[in-house]
């Protein structure tokens, strides 16, 4: 089987959550156990770090795996979802995992395991962990670093155990997937804790006093040392991408590395100030991150911006208060079951919108997104197609415009297809965008 075959087969045959929603949940244990039984347990072979959250999980993963590999370690990362490319979920030292490798699992699997009898099949996700795992565990990393991909309590990461965890994060806790996460923050909060193993210290990103005393219970309960990052005084690093809530994802990581060097100190006595500054100022080009507040061009100024949950676009608002332009365009589309009354208020009014939709089955159609932001008093067109929507946004543009793409991973995906083709040209204007 090619790579482009193997990514096809594994799209078609085993439901993506990312892609169908609902269709593609299923909590972990008996599926992913089995898989990676079959495998030989690759996911104990190493150090991992694992991570959970509702914002901001992927940047801290990115930051971390930057530190590590900066300062010598060979450092797995797993994350998700992909913006481009599949094998971006999974790399060692901030290169992807090779596409016969990708080609090489899913035959292995298809030839020796699919035709099992009386056993469910995996998850898309179930898949690319025990992938990730077995990879890293080829490639011999000195450690992994694991972003869980919904929740964390039945993700398919969380058959992570205490053997093998060095380290609990969890980001933040926000209200987002909340038909599958719960309703409350606390009821969030209890998910996400799931994470934390016995024994194993956990850093907590951000306080909320409705979610904290829930994190606060489960690492006592467990003998967890509980760090809180925020109350981490004065990080004065620089880092790639600033942004507001980038810093706070710095906190998070710099508390992450105190611990590590506290609680694993042979395995991280290479780690310096020095690796330190440079992984947290380069960590985006070192591990390939892309869509976090990524400014990927000027005259006018083009953002694309990943946040979609309420949490995650305060953090947006308060950071388009900072910036200067003349006029502001978003392009904006949203998946099925985003909870929109949640984001109104956080919308930008003097903004002109361009309301559409992701390519994939799970988006909430530019139609109904257009009907709604009528009745919020948000002005703009409804265009289908994610691309051609960017494709108006430039043309109405000036050089002192700015334009926003976000609401969705996958409207930042659909970006992409098209802007980093022309990453070379300083000005959106350089090539037609049609060409």
């Amino acid at each position: 089987m090619e790579y482009k075959q193997a990514v096809s087969f594994l799209i078609a045959h085993f439901p993506q959550y990312q892609k169908v929603g609902m269709g593609g949940y299923k909590p972990y244990p008996a599926r992913m156990l089995s898989l990676v039984e079959w495998l030989g347990n690759p996911q104990m072979n190493y150090p991992c770090i694992h991570i959970a959250g509702t914002n901001g999980k992927g940047s801290v993963a990115h930051m971390l795996a930057a530190i590590l590999q900066v300062s010598g370690l060979r450092a797995g990362l797993y994350t998700s979802p992909h913006l481009k490319d599949f094998r971006e979920r999974m790399k060692v030292n901030g290169h992807m995992i090779p596409e016969e490798e990708v080609a090489s699992f899913v035959t292995h699997y298809v030839e020796n395991k699919m035709q099992e009898t009386g056993e469910e099949r995996p998850s898309f996700f179930d898949m690319t962990t025990a992938m990730a795992f077995q990879y890293f565990a080829q490639e011999k990393v000195d450690v992994a670093v694991i972003e869980t991909g919904l929740g964390g309590r039945l993700d398919s990461t969380n058959i992570l155990t205490s053997q093998s965890v060095i380290l609990s994060v969890i980001t933040n806790i926000g209200l987002d997937h909340c038909d599958l996460l719960g309703h409350t923050l606390s009821e969030i909060a209890e998910e996400k804790a799931g994470i934390i193993k016995p024994g194993v210290p956990v850093v907590l990103g951000e306080y909320h006093p409705e979610s904290f005393p829930v994190i606060k219970e489960q690492a006592g309960r467990l003998g967890s040392m509980l760090t809180c990052a925020y109350e981490n005084p004065g990080v004065g690093y620089s880092i790639e991408g600033d942004s507001l809530y980038q810093r706070k994802n710095l906190q998070t990581a710099y508390s992450a590395i105190e611990v590590l060097k506290k609680t694993q100190p042979k395995l991280m006595e290479c780690v310096t100030e020095a690796s330190v500054t440079e992984g947290l100022e380069h960590f985006e080009s070192l591990t390939g991150l892309h869509g976090r507040w990524e400014r990927v061009a000027e005259s006018p100024a083009v953002i694309l911006d990943t946040g979609h949950n309420a949490h995650g676009l305060a953090y947006l608002k308060e950071q388009l208060s900072k910036e200067t332009y003349d006029h502001l365009y978003i392009v904006f589309g949203v998946v099925r079951e985003k909870e929109l009354d949640r984001i109104a208020n956080l919308l930008p009014r003097d903004a002109r919108y361009y309301f559409t939709q992701p390519g994939i089955e799970r988006a909430l159609p530019a139609e109904d997104l257009y009907d709604w932001a009528g009745k919020q008093g948000l002005s703009g067109e409804m265009i289908p197609s994610v691309q051609d929507a960017f494709k108006k946004a430039c043309a109405t543009a000036s050089p002192q415009d700015m334009i926003l793409v976000g609401g969705s991973t996958f409207t930042v995906a659909d970006v992409v297809e098209i802007f980093f083709a022309r990453k070379e040209n300083k000005s959106i204007f350089a090539v037609p965008l049609g060409a």
